[in-house]
Order: C-alpha cells, then sequence, then structure tokens
C-alpha cells in the first residue's frame, strides 16, 4: 500500500550548517524526506537567497523567522506555516525542541517528533564553566518536558539512544526511544582515493569548547610525532573555528601542545559543502579525540569521502563501528582516560601507525566504507522515523 505523503515542518536555526552537527543533521533528513515524496518546510531564523536556492534544488521549501527590532525570533508564529498546518513538527535537541513543542502544540495541531543530539552529563564537565552540574539538571529537566510532551522521541545513534532511553526510565520501562543513525552517503565522486602528498591530520567540527572536543590531544599527537627526513613534518589542520578567533585557537593550541605555529593550521567553518570535501579528499588522517561525543557526524562524513579515521572510544560512531565490524573496527578507534599525558601518548602511537603506512590505511578505510554503505543510507534513516511516525498517528487515531 502506497503511503500517504505527509507535510512535514523540520525546525532548526540555520539552513547551511555553520554551527555544527545538529545542522548538518536537520539538512540531510530534511532533504531525505523530500525524496521520498512528503512535503517538506524548514522554519530557520534567516536565510540567503544561495540558502533558499539550496533547498529549493532539493525539495525543501525554506521559512523563515519573523524579525523583531532585537532581530529574527523564532518563537513567533510564521503566518505562512501556520495556514499550512503541517502533519509532522521535528524540533532538535535544546537548539529547537521548544520552538519544535510551539508550533506542534500552540500554533498548529501535529504529531510532534523530538530528535536528542547531547547527552549533557557527558559533555558539560568538559567545558570549564564551573556550572557543570547546574547546566546538567536544566537540561535534562528540558529534555524530559519535551520528551514527555512528544509523539516521537529519538535518539541519534547507539550512544545518545541509550542515553535518552536511561534519562526517560521511571523505573517501570519509561517510554521507548527510537534510534535513528546517520546516513552514510558516499563520495560523489565515488572512486578509490590516493594517498595525499603530505601527511597531513585534520579535525572537523566547532572549537569553542577546545578540552572537550580533545583538541589538545590531536595537536599534542601530531607535535610528539617523531621527525622523518625523508618526507614534510605533519601538520595539524583545524576546520570549525570562528572566522575571528582563528588566530587565538591557533596560539591556544601552540601554548597547550608545543606545536610550531607552522603545524598549526586553523581555518573558519565553511557553509560551503564542497569546500569540505574538498579538505577531507586532501587529509591523510581525521581525528575525532572527543572526551565525549555523542555521535561524531564529521568521522562519519570522513569516513564517506574515504579518509582514514581515529575516533574516541567515547564516540556513538565507536560504539556503531564495533556493532558493525567487531574486532575490525580496533584501528580505527583509540582509548580515553582523561588523563591528558596518557590520552597524547596512545594518540601519538595510533596516529603514527597510521602515517608509517598509508597505502595500507586507505586500503583499509576503502574496505570499512565499502562494508557499511550498503547498511546505512539516509533514505533508511527517514523510512524509520516516518514508519514510527506513522504507526504513532495510526494509534492516535484509532483512540
Amino acid at each position: 500500500m502506497t503511503e500517504t505523503p505527509l507535510t512535514m515542518l523540520f525546525v532548526c536555526d540555520e539552513w547551511s550548517p555553520a554551527k555544527g552537527g545538529i545542522s548538518v543533521f536537520n539538512r540531510t533528513l530534511a532533504i531525505a524526506s523530500a525524496g521520498r515524496g512528503d512535503t517538506v518546510l524548514c522554519l530557520v531564523a534567516q536565510a540567503t537567497d544561495a540558502e533558499r536556492t539550496d533547498a529549493a534544488r532539493h525539495g525543501v521549501r525554506l521559512m523563515v523567522a519573523d524579525r523583531t527590532p532585537a532581530g529574527p525570533d523564532l518563537h513567533l508564529p510564521v503566518a505562512e506555516v501556520v495556514a499550512r498546518q503541517p502533519d509532522v513538527v521535528v524540533g532538535h535537541d535544546h537548539v529547537t525542541g521548544h520552538i519544535g513543542w510551539l508550533y506542534a502544540r500552540k500554533f498548529c495541531t501535529a504529531t510532534m517528533v523530538h530528535i536528542i543530539h547531547t547527552a549533557p552529563a557527558e559533555i558539560e564537565p568538559y567545558k570549564g564553566n564551573g556550572k557543570a552540574s547546574a547546566r546538567v539538571e536544566a537540561r535534562e529537566a528540558y529534555t524530559l518536558d519535551l520528551a514527555g510532551q512528544a509523539d516521537v522521541v529519538a535518539g541519534v545513534g547507539p550512544r545518545l539512544t541509550r542515553y535518552a532511553t536511561h534519562l526517560l526510565d521511571d523505573g517501570y520501562g519509561g517510554r521507548p526511544v527510537l534510534r535513528l543513525d546517520p546516513g552514510l552517503d558516499p563520495d560523489p565522486l565515488d572512486r578509490k582515493r590516493r594517498v595525499p602528498v603530505r601527511a597531513n591530520a585534520m579535525v572537523l567540527g566547532r572549537t569553542g569548547d577546545i578540552e572537550l572536543k580533545g583538541l589538545d590531544i590531536a595537536g599534542g599527537a601530531v607535535a610528539a610525532l617523531p621527525d622523518r627526513p625523508d618526507r614534510l613534518a605533519p601538520l595539524l589542520y583545524v576546520r570549525g573555528a570562528p572566522a575571528e578567533q582563528c588566530e587565538q585557537v591557533r596560539a591556544t593550541l601552540v601554548s597547550l601542545t608545543g606545536l610550531a605555529r607552522g603545524r598549526v593550521d586553523v581555518r573558519p567553518f565553511s557553509e560551503d559543502g564542497m569546500a569540505v570535501s574538498r579538505d577531507l579528499r586532501r587529509t591523510a588522517l581525521c581525528l575525532m579525540p572527543s572526551r565525549a561525543e555523542g555521535f561524531g557526524l564529521a568521522a562519519w562524513e570522513a569516513l564517506a569521502m574515504g579518509t582514514p579515521i581515529l575516533v574516541s572510544a567515547h564516540s556513538g560512531v565507536a560504539e556503531l563501528l564495533r556493532e558493525q565490524l567487531g574486532a575490525a573496527a580496533d584501528n580505527l578507534i583509540v582509548d580515553i582516560t582523561d588523563d591528558r599525558d596518557r590520552d597524547i601518548r596512545a594518540w601519538t602511537r595510533a596516529v603514527q601507525r597510521v602515517f608509517d603506512d598509508l597505502p595500507t590505511a586507505f586500503a583499509e578505510i576503502h574496505r570499512v566504507r565499502e562494508r557499511l554503505l550498503d547498511r546505512f543510507s539516509w533514505s533508511a534513516t527517514v523510512a524509520a522515523l516516518g514508519s514510527a511516525i506513522r504507526a504513532q498517528r495510526s494509534g492516535r487515531n484509532q483512540s
């Protein structure tokens, strides 16, 4: 039986992913939903003409928040969105979960989907603001409130799904949490990668939390690599700093690790997906040494591009790799003990192993990529979400 298309409203603060993984996930999920035949709207704070064109090319219509003297405000009802009365509203974690609630419960009558992207109890202790306990308490209370009112609750990948299930447990089983594994879209060039001429290591993602993201570990590992007279010294390439903070981040990493200034290249986060793809195609190794990482879309994207990866054992992507590959995932995962010196030594050994035999590393990641491509796709992710939504709507109609 052919499924009746739904009108879906995705709520995010931005369309082009300038702020990290939630934006990437929202954009890709919205595009995949449109590809399955649903009518897809995406509400964002603001949008350029280029972003509107990009969304339209993928079958998504961008809707922009109303403006106030203080700027765009997602809390205000957009008349055109309300007039369309979407069937489903999708909100993301603390970023737009409450905006999704407004549209699903106050402005429209819609199925409410709340997607959990972060585990506050795991990440807040590493942000260095001296308010970890208070922030965890507030964030978890927020999630409990929203999830309790949502029709479908989902977690991104195995680690966050488990965290959310535990958080929502009331001692009698709590409520089910749908696991949404990100798709693994292949490099559009779709051919086997060549080994880069320079052994450079890349960290892709937000640099605002250096300790949480393990940038100090990545820098320390690259700095500790032995000199090789037969090749250029390895470079640490960081993509994801605010444009006005690139030099500050470079100086901080130099101070923390002793890495020479000429061996740290810090670039701003780019909204241009092709720019990030070019970075990954000329990178020898993508590092994700996060002390805690709910999933790790940056490493997942690198794997899709055929770039060798080393990921933190404390990440959702590491759990997914172990689940799918078993012992074959061991060479891709490095432990984090929260002892900086010990962790730098472990990551130095892992990075050196890859750099000592890059052809083997590229052949290995190519095999891993080929094994996983058929198992993970965004169309399958959207199908899982759509099934949960339709089951909930069918049950509600029957009751």
